[in-house]
């Protein structure tokens, strides 16, 4: 709070400056700002971008926000002059903006939409590469967020302001923001960057499959494409959603209230024995891989070495994740082989646990009997001791 209305102040106070104090101030910020651009490491100046305001004394203008994006092709578009800096470097970007909504809602006269400087910066501007850029990794979703998640600026032009604050509630942030993951997708991912917008129906499936490319290939082999074609339904979003993906739960498959398939299936639709027969093998594979998981724990806190069945643990877990992928065939029979292979191994996990604590009870009984062979030496050596001459 008092970091805001210090803020809130400083603004307050700059407002009240006169104008010539104000546009000197900010011509100043902006000079500090460049020293640490790529385009001033570049040998940019600000002729580059700007041109003299008539009679202000060497004050420059920006230019108006339809102009920046083509401004900024002069150089980015030219491959000639990017390949001084960089061989590799896009020269399409421009190109990709005119198809994107930004560039066409630009290009109608909408100024309000994004245009380069509001995602990359202005006189600060930084290298993808550099952590202190918007648009690297980590701060993507913030720099979208920052229009996208404003209800006020969102509305006006027919738009919803959720995705962003449903986005940070899904895996996908999870991954990026808590685990540091940069693999994991955020809105340029799957929107673009600068050809952001929204995947149509047709084109979803091919977008989380940049990722998931064994479900999207069980899916299309699977009998559910067509009829997911057939109704218009964008194939992953009708149980997985878009932007606020959850981790997938085994209680997702099922006919009760609450289960995914639950949202098309009941017990007399096509398929539902299928629904029930995966479900219950879901369940007896993830109690197995728990009993055996715990077993094991039990066994290595009681300070046995249990090499094996946590071998077997693992290669039961990776059949338990190869089960749940094999659930997009929508189908029993390579399904349940998976499943069954995991169940084995969880039961060699689960073995190898009994036998540990079982070799655990004959240890301790073989230390108990010893110790009482001990203990009886001790007492016939004490009354042997004091029998002897002397000892009275």
């Amino acid at each position: 709070m008092r970091r805001c209305l210090a803020i809130a102040g400083i603004l307050v106070a700059f407002t009240l400056l006169p104008r010539g104090v104000r546009a000197q101030t900010a011509m100043d910020a902006a000079t500090a700002a460049f020293q640490d651009d790529v385009h001033a490491s570049a040998g940019l100046t600000c002729v580059a971008c700007h041109t003299a305001r008539t009679g202000s004394g060497g004050a420059y203008q920006a230019p108006p926000r339809a102009a920046v994006a083509p401004l900024c092709a002069t150089c980015h578009s030219d491959a000639g002059y990017m390949r001084r800096f960089d061989p590799q470097v896009r020269v399409d970007q421009f190109l990709q903006y005119q198809t994107s909504t930004h560039g066409r809602r630009m290009a109608g006269g909408e100024t309000r939409v994004a245009t380069c400087t509001d995602c990359h910066g202005t006189h600060g501007v930084k290298r993808v590469a550099d952590p202190r850029s918007p648009v690297a990794p980590l701060n993507v979703p913030t720099t979208c967020g920052r229009c996208h998640g404003d209800a006020a600026r969102m509305t006006p032009l027919g738009r919803d302001a959720a995705p962003p604050t449903d986005w940070s509630a899904s895996v996908h942030a999870a991954a990026l923001l808590k685990r540091g993951d940069t693999s994991a997708p955020a809105c340029a991912s799957c929107h673009g960057s600068h050809g952001a917008t929204p995947p149509g129906v047709s084109s979803v499936a091919n977008v989380c499959a940049q990722c998931h490319l064994r479900e999207a290939e069980l899916f299309r082999a699977s009998p559910k494409q067509a009829i997911f074609d057939a109704i218009g339904q964008a194939e992953c979003l009708v149980c997985h959603s878009n932007h606020r993906i959850e981790p997938p739960a085994d209680t997702w498959v099922g006919l009760e209230e609450g289960a995914v398939c639950a949202q098309c299936h009941d017990q007399t639709t096509n398929g539902a024995q299928t629904i029930r027969d995966i479900r219950q093998e879901l369940g007896r594979l993830s109690a197995a891989v728990s009993e055996a998981g715990a077993l094991l724990t039990r066994a290595e806190l009681a300070g046995m070495l249990v090499d094996e069945g946590r071998a077997a643990l693992r290669e039961a877990r990776e059949h338990q994740v190869q089960s749940r992928v094999l659930v997009h065939a929508f189908a029993a029979a390579p399904f349940a082989e998976r499943a069954a292979a995991g169940v084995a191994s969880a039961r060699r996990a689960h073995e190898a646990g009994q036998a540990a604590l079982q070799e655990i009870q004959v240890r301790r009984r073989g230390l108990a009997v010893a110790t009482l062979l001990v203990l009886a030496f001790l007492v016939t050596l004490g009354l042997k001791i004091r029998r002897l001459p002397g000892n009275y």
